[in-house]
């Protein structure tokens, strides 16, 4: 296998010399997800960063070779006789299909915008992909090599698995749709029927759920596993020393009805598991394994144990221990079935149950999983260290570290992305700031943060072009990205940051890049037309000027409460607008409509007065920039 591959010495050699001359970026080796062939002798992993397809020898565990995948590479999965490697290429808004005979991409399958994630279903001939560009899902034909159908979903979705059957898709929705004052906002799975190529049901997670990440499928089909965090948005950011900020889950859902049966936490009373991201199945299904970005550990739940449990089979040894002084959680369940719903406000139950335990993940930032085809091994694509991990995987223990490639130093860029989806520069672990800027952006939830008081909630902004718009949050308290950095992470992590650590935190900011509508050609015109109303009849450019559309002022936008009776709020920049909602200090506007229509009044323009077509023409041009 080296026909097609560029040689690891030369990468090495070349970066020396890309380090010497001082002319090129670091390339960082980033795995982000894993595949082990069928045959269990190679393992394939998507290397985010580095633009490659990286195939290791699982005998001696050195990598054998790589092959370009220039568009970003993200999920990825062998066919059925190892001949075959379908990987998700986001930027290409394509399915690359290596030819694993000949070492090369064979050929593209033209998908929908930014695929992250896929799901194969090869005796159906079948292959889906995660669009989170447009928030759909395509269909694909693996025989024809085409898109048959692309399925919208609610938004984003991240992962998907497909049922035993081959009958339904079960697709994970990475963020909430909806208003930030809908007091029970929460992100929703879809489900997918296969035959129809239609979403059959939708199945809210509990309120609070957003970056839902990981989803994986029972043998039998019957159950469905889904791992998210659970934000208690209703409470102040002061409850995080009591665990009531952020909370991870498994939710579990009954696919015979498509309903929620219950989400179980899978912290404890001490800290948090932060940031989980994907999510595995034991062949027999009595075993879950997640990884956790945040925390750079993989949990082993029992899940046939939760099972038996959730069905009233409370063992005596565990029907003795006592939650204070009342019965514990799993034996109110059973005299009262109605309860189970508590149990994603529960941070012991898995734990009194032995049902969980942790694992580091052999390094840092741990995103896929995959089994080895006998059960006996965990695969973890560990990001920022550049290896794949090897866990025993009934008990967690570290084998080995398989390192994907040559790793550059990392720069101060780098390690303020480190530092960002670090939960263990938290107190208690609880979060990460990634945790509620997901890809540096928006998580959907509205968060009462201590900088301006409390009860009074204010929707996730976007760092996109934070260097270039002080001052920061939505009052303007924070003149600069240092500042805002450093109280940040004092307010919400409850430490105290290095002043090293801060630089290196502006840095990852400055690093962000704006990426255009993925879907702009398909309304290029009409966003034509919207910036001649954009910057006329409208006059919305007076308070949101180009190049990086914010004055960066104050104004009144017309919505005063006790808590902020000026109502005034810092003017945000509309760049990626199409991809922050919802919208206005509080969220309440959850698409851009709502912002122009039912919220916008006086106070934004002369939206009052536009024609229908002008209204649509100005939208499409607001979500082009």
């Amino acid at each position: 296998m080296t026909h097609g591959f560029r040689s690891l010495l030369g990468a090495l050699a070349m970066g020396m010399l890309a380090g010497a001359a001082g002319a090129a970026a670091p390339v960082y080796r980033s795995p982000i997800a894993v595949a082990v062939a069928p045959d269990g002798k190679t393992l394939c992993a998507s290397d985010a960063t580095a633009g490659w397809v990286v195939v290791m020898d699982l005998a001696s565990g050195k990598p054998i070779g790589e092959i370009a995948v220039p568009g970003e590479p993200r999920g990825l999965a062998f066919s059925a006789d190892g001949k075959t490697v379908f990987v998700a290429e986001r930027k290409a808004h394509a399915v690359a299909v290596i030819d694993m005979a000949r070492s090369v991409v064979a050929r593209r399958i033209a998908v929908g915008p930014w695929p992250v994630a896929l799901a194969l279903a090869e005796r159906a001939n079948r292959l889906y992909t995660c669009n989170r560009g447009d928030h759909s899902v395509s269909v694909v034909d693996l025989a024809a090599g085409k898109e048959l159908k692309r399925v919208p979903v609610v938004r984003e979705p991240a992962f998907a698995a497909v049922t035993p059957d081959l009958a339904r898709v079960v697709v994970a929705n990475l963020l909430p749709v909806g208003a930030g004052t809908d007091t029970a906002l929460a992100a929703e799975v879809s489900v997918l029927d296969a035959a129809a190529m239609a979403e059959k049901a939708r199945v809210r997670l509990p309120t609070g759920s957003t970056v839902v990440t990981g989803v994986a499928v029972s043998p039998d089909g019957h159950w469905a596993y889904v791992t998210h965090a659970l934000g208690r948005f209703n409470l102040p950011i002061t409850q995080l020393d009591r665990g009531w900020v952020h909370t991870y889950a498994v939710s579990i859902l009954d696919l015979s009805s498509n309903r929620l049966l219950t989400s179980v936490l899978l912290d404890d009373l001490t800290g948090g598991s932060a940031d989980p991201w994907a999510i595995v199945v034991s062949g027999d299904g009595k075993r879950l394994w997640i990884s956790h970005a945040g925390t750079h550990e993989v949990s082993i739940v029992e899940i046939g144990k939760v099972h038996e449990l959730l069905e009233g089979k409370v063992p005596d040894e565990l029907a003795k221990l006592k939650d204070g002084n009342r019965d514990n959680i799993w034996v109110r369940i059973r005299q009262d079935r109605k309860l189970v719903s508590k149990l994603a406000n529960d941070l012991t139950a898995l734990y009194i149950a032995g049902a969980i335990r942790r694992a580091p993940s052999g390094g840092l930032g741990p995103r896929g999983l995959a089994l080895a085809s006998d059960g006996q091994k965990l695969y973890v694509a560990n990001y920022f260290s550049g290896t794949v991990g090897v866990l025993e995987a009934s008990s967690g223990k570290r084998l080995g570290t398989l390192a994907v490639g040559p790793q550059a130093p990392a720069d101060a860029a780098r390690r303020g992305e480190m530092y960002f989806h670090d939960a263990t520069k938290c107190f208690q672990r609880w979060h990460s700031c990634a945790s509620c800027h997901p890809d540096g952006r928006v998580d959907g939830l509205p968060w009462d943060f201590l900088r301006d008081g409390i009860g009074n909630g204010k929707d996730v902004i976007s760092l996109v072009l934070m260097p270039q718009t002080s001052p920061h949050n939505r009052r303007a308290t924070r003149p600069d990205p240092r500042e805002c950095m450093r109280t940040g992470i004092i307010g919400s992590h409850l430490i105290v940051p290095e002043p090293a650590d801060v630089d290196d935190l502006v840095a990852y900011a400055s690093s962000l890049v704006p990426e255009p509508n993925p879907n702009l050609p398909q309304f290029a015109a009409a966003a034509a037309r919207g910036k001649a109303v954009f910057e006329g009849k409208a006059k919305c450019a007076g308070c949101h000027p180009a190049p990086y559309f914010t004055d960066l002022k104050q104004h009144h936008v017309g919505i005063v409460t006790p808590l902020e009776p000026d109502g005034k709020y810092d003017t945000p920049t509309l760049i990626e607008a199409y991809r922050t909602a919802p919208y206005y200090h509080d969220g309440r506007a959850a698409t851009m409509r709502d912002a122009l229509v039912k919220h916008g009044g006086d106070r934004h323009g002369n939206t009052k007065n536009l024609t229908p077509e002008e209204l649509d023409d100005l939208i499409a041009y607001v979500l082009s920039l």
